[in-house]
This record gives C-alpha cells, sequence and structure tokens, in this order.
C-alpha cells in the first residue's frame, strides 16, 4: 500500500520495489504472482470480500435499520482508512472503486424493497453509485472532517428522495 500511495498507479511499482519493500526475495513473489498487478487484485479481492462479510453481519442483525447500516458502513471504511484511501483516491486501479461501492451501495438499496422501472434501473444504480461513491471519497479526503452520522444522513436524504421520486 505505501507503495501504491508513493507512486499513484501501479504500473509505476516494480517487482524489485516490491520486493525490497516486503523484504522477500523475488523468487519468492514470483512463486506467486507474476506481476504486481496480480498481488494488487488479490489485495483488492481481500477487501471486497471483508467488506461483503462485515454487511453480511451487520445486515444480518435484527432490525438495524438503514441508518445503522450505513453508518457502520462508514466506519468500516474508516476503521481500514490506510487500505481504502488507497484504493479509492489513487488510479492504482480504476476499476476497483466502481467493483467495492457497487457490491456494497447497490446491496443496500436491494435490501430497501424499492420497486424500480425496470427500463431505468441501471441509470438508477448508476446515479446513486457515482454520487455515493463521490460523498465517501470526498469524506476519506477530507480526513473524515465531517461526522459520520452527517455523511450518513446526506447518503440516506439523497439517495431515499431519488428513490422515492422516482419509484412512484
Amino acid at each position: 500500500m505505501k507503495l501504491l500511495r508513493e507512486k499513484k498507479s501501479i504500473e509505476k511499482i516494480t517487482v524489485r520495489a516490491l520486493c525490497e519493500e516486503a523484504e522477500l526475495n523475488r523468487s519468492t513473489f514470483y512463486a506467486h504472482y507474476s506481476a504486481p498487478e496480480e498481488l494488487l487484485k488479490e489485495i483488492e479481492d481481500e477487501i471486497i470480500q471483508a467488506t461483503e462479510e462485515h454487511l453480511k453481519k451487520i445486515g444480518a442483525e435484527n432490525d438495524i435499520g438503514a441508518h445503522k447500516f450505513i453508518l457502520s458502513f462508514l466506519r468500516f471504511i474508516r476503521d481500514n482508512d490506510s487500505s481504502f484511501r488507497t484504493l479509492l483516491l489513487t488510479n492504482a486501479d480504476p476499476e476497483f472503486k466502481s467493483r467495492f461501492l457497487q457490491q456494497s451501495i447497490i446491496q443496500f438499496v436491494n435490501n430497501m424493497d424499492v420497486v424500480l422501472p425496470k427500463n431505468l434501473e441501471q441509470y438508477i444504480y448508476s446515479y446513486i453509485l457515482n454520487g455515493s461513491t463521490g460523498i465517501i471519497t470526498q469524506w476519506i479526503r477530507s480526513d473524515y472532517e465531517a461526522d459520520e452520522n452527517d455523511i450518513v444522513n446526506l447518503l440516506f436524504s439523497i439517495n431515499d428522495s431519488a428513490l422515492i421520486n422516482i419509484s412512484k
């Protein structure tokens, strides 16, 4: 993660630099990966899986409510700041941001049981995903300056309003 924060791009990270940072042999690296991109993909998959497990755990709690669900999600991001700051704010892998938030936010929207017009569903999800991504990444960029409850209320208000108005 340190090298990604410094270099801002996986293409600029060499196997040699990775091995020096991790204090391991290049042969050890190549025994598991063929390129730094493979290692990055594995790290991303682990973060997405940990997030999914966290969301399932909090979603399984009885009567948790939407506000507490989103609040727990934001706290998870803040508690794992280094990973999320690196992967969401750098251009290490532009696809990660979309994959990560799509897995998380769309799962939440689906749990709201809102019926959306099929012909507009992809546009609505895109709006929610991109807007929520912007808010969350700005919150990280600002070093969590705004209170997480205010961010939850903002996300909930914007997305709830959009969903309610479109489903009428």
